[in-house]
Formats: C-alpha cells, structure tokens, sequence
C-alpha cells in the first residue's frame, strides 16, 4: 500500500465488515458538480447580497447586524452539521425504514441542539452587542434555529440522493434573499439583512420538507450494501462530530461577531463583507467532501476515489483563489461604497484566502472519516487544533481587527491542514482497530 492510500485504508477495512455494492464513479461526479456548484452559486449571490447590504445599509449598523447573523449561524450550524453528517453517512446505505427512522432522529437532534444552542448565542448577544437585551435574546434563539434548519435540508437532499436539485433551490432561494433586503430597507425593518435572510430560510425550508417524503423510497441501495444501524448511533455520531465542528469551525463563523465586539462594528462589517468571497473556496471543497461521505460507504475502489477528490479540490481552490484575489476584488471593492478601507479589505481577503487553500486537505480527511463513521477521531483533532488556534484569533483581532481574524483563521487552517497531510497518507490507528461511532 502506498503512503496516499493510508486514508483510502479506513473505508477498505470497513469492507471486511460491511459488504459494498458497486463502485458509482457516475453518481459521486454528479453529485459533487451538483454541490459544487450550489456552492459556487451560494457564494456569488451572498457577494452580491452583502455588496447591496453595503450599499444600503451604514457601516456602524452593518457591522451590528452581521455580528447578529454570525451568532445564529454558529448556533445553526454546530445543530446542523452533526445530524447532517450523520445522515450523509448512514442514509446511502439503509433501506427504506432506516431512512425514515434516521430522518426523525436528525431532525429531533436538531431541533434541540438549535434551541439550547441559540439560547446560548441569544445571551452572548444580548450581553455584548448593545441592542434590546430580551427582543435581541429571542431573535438570536429563533434566528439561530431557523438557519439550523436551513443548513439541515442541504444534507438531507444530498443523502436522499436529490443534490442535482440544490442548484436551483438555493439560487431561488438567494434571489428571493437578495430581492427582499432592498423591501426590508424601504419599510425601516428592523434589521433588514437578518429578516430578509431568516425570511428566505423559511421558505427554503418549507420547499426540502414538502420534497423529502417523495425522496425516502429513491434509489435504495442493493441487499448486499445495505448497513444497518444501532438505535442511538445518529445520536452518538452527532454529538461528536458537532462537537468536532464546533471546535473546529466555530471560531470561524462566529469571528465577524468576535470582530465586532473586540474591534468595532466597522472592521466587524469588513471581514463579513470578506467572509462570504473567501466561503466560495470553501464550498467546493466542502461540496466534493460531502459527495464522498455519501459514496464512500458505497464503493468498491476507495483508495482512488479519495486521492482524486483531494487533489480536484486543492487545484480548484488554488485556482479560484488566485482569480479572487488579483482579479474579482479590485472590481469588488469599488461597489461597496464610503466607509471600508479597501487595503484592509483586500488583506483580509488574501489570507482568508490562503487559509482555504490549508484547509482543503482536513476537509478531504475528515469526509473519509465521517464516511467511516471514525468521529472519535476527528473530535480528538478538532479539539487539540482548537487549543491551539482560538488564542491566537482572538489576540490577533484584537491586534490588527479584521485582518487579524482572517490571520487567526488561516493559523487554525494551517494547524488542521497538516493534520488532514498526515490523516491522508497514514490513515489512523483508531479506526483501523474497529472503534467507529458506533
């Protein structure tokens, strides 16, 4: 065995247990254009959303409501993202009941984590952003559990096999967005980027709740494939790796509110502003991990698979990265008006950027994980990474503000980034003697 293929080993000796149907190389290249471009899409309608929220709303306001949406968003996602792996994971290879079963319990986890979560991210709020203590509280808590929602629906289409419909879904639902924040203006809403972004989760929610009951009984997976699972593994699985995505991504998302609260609301307005442009080389990395999750479980021929998904994703990122930096954001930064400093702008941006790039190899690794159902072992890493990265973020934006938050996230970057080198052509220990999730 080569040195590359210690990662693709963690699926191998799941074979020895688990019996796979056929390699579906057609079905992981769809599914992962699919996610990849939902993310490309996702990416461009949230730069031209906030370059209008720019134009339309003051700096000082914009830099409180972005702390506002950072606060739910990290609620949102540390609810969604484990229940949402879970069912990447698990649905692929359950038969019709399984499916239903898993459907119910991730959605329950949901819902809970979201509501303990966003109350939690209500009190921070309300404690330090200044606004309305109580009316601030609960539009945190219920903002935080509609996003949690909203990021839910992304994986649950991708498990049930539907990620070729993301593309059209999310482009409505950013239009409808973007289309209705110039409306909240006009009326005086209160905090129009955040109704106008909760209003649009909504609805994105409603649309992926009417379609999943048709998904349940499409393209079920052969006798020999299917892996049953014991009654709590979701659960176990999901505390876990939302765990390890709360120490691992928490940081990040909620940094523009950190930024805010340490360095103003103005350079808290810049690095949102940046977020969302730097978040596009995210997506595809994140959107080709997310298929291999799903196809994993399901292959023949993990070792290829894995090393074709790492190094498509590091020359794709490397490659936007480049273009976004030295050609989109001369362009950008003339739309957004008085007001942002556009070297700070531009130096948030680069190593946003550079920090992208790092962090595509964890990403790859951590899907081959997931995939695995190993996320004893990603919580180990994201938890030491963790240690070492949120001192050196939270120093450093109060150092250099919203360069500084982008300097923070790229250390933590770097530091998850050799471990997914590492994870990637070693394989791990853990998994290997049979200690999954379940």
């Amino acid at each position: 065995m080569t040195p590359l293929l210690g990662a693709g080993h963690l699926v191998s000796r799941a074979r020895e247990r688990i019996p796979l149907a056929a390699s579906g190389s057609t079905a992981l290249a769809v599914d992962s254009v699919a996610l990849i471009v939902t993310s490309a899409l996702s990416a461009l309608t949230g730069i031209a959303f906030w370059t209008l929220a720019a134009r339309l709303i003051p700096p000082h306001q914009l830099g409180v409501e972005t702390a506002v949406l950072s606060l739910m968003t990290t609620a949102g996602a540390i609810a969604a993202s484990g229940p949402g792996n879970a069912l990447t994971a698990m649905i692929p290879a359950s038969d019709a009941t399984g499916r239903r079963e898993r459907l119910v319990e991730g959605v329950g986890v949901v819902g809970v984590v979201a509501l303990v979560a966003g109350l939690i991210a209500g009190v921070v709020g309300a404690l330090t952003i200044g606004e309305s203590a109580f009316p601030a509280m609960l539009l945190i808590t219920g903002g935080s559990m509609i996003l949690a929602f909203f990021a839910f629906k992304d994986t649950v289409l991708t498990a049930l096999s539907a990620a070729r419909r993301l593309p059209a879904l999310n482009l409505g639902i950013s239009v409808f967005k973007a289309g209705a924040l110039p409306i909240a203006v006009m009326l005086t809403l209160p905090m129009g980027a955040v109704t106008s972004s909760l209003v649009a989760a909504v609805i994105g929610i409603s649309v992926v709740a009417w379609m999943a009951p048709s998904l349940i009984n499409r393209h079920l997976p052969s006798e020999d494939s299917l892996r049953a699972h014991k009654r709590g593994a979701l659960l176990s699985f999901s505390l876990r790796d939302g765990t390890a995505s709360l120490v691992s991504m928490g940081a990040l998302l909620a940094a523009p509110f950190l930024t805010t609260w340490l360095a103003g609301p103005v350079q808290g307005a810049m690095l949102a502003l940046m977020l969302p442009v730097a978040q596009g080389l995210d997506f595809v990395s994140t959107g080709a991990a997310m298929a291999l999750t799903k196809h994993l479980p399901t292959s023949d021929r993990p070792d290829g698979v894995i090393r074709r998904m790492w190094w498509i994703s590091e020359a794709a990122v490397i490659g936007l990265a480049v273009v976004l930096v030295l050609i989109a954001a001369p362009l950008l930064f003339g739309l957004f008006g008085d007001g942002y400093d556009h070297e700070t702008l531009w130096l948030t941006l680069a190593v946003l950027c550079l920090g992208s790039m790092l962090r595509v190899s964890f990403v790859i690794w951590a899907a081959v994980l997931r995939a695995s159902l190993a996320t004893r072992t990603l919580l180990v890493t994201n938890v030491a990474a963790s240690v070492l990265t949120v001192p050196v973020l939270v120093l450093s934006i109060i150092a250099w503000g919203a360069v500084g938050a982008a300097v923070g996230a790229c250390f933590g970057s770097l530091v998850l980034g050799l471990a997914g080198v590492i994870g990637l052509t070693r394989g791990t220990t853990s998994f290997v003697a049979g200690t999954g999730s379940q």
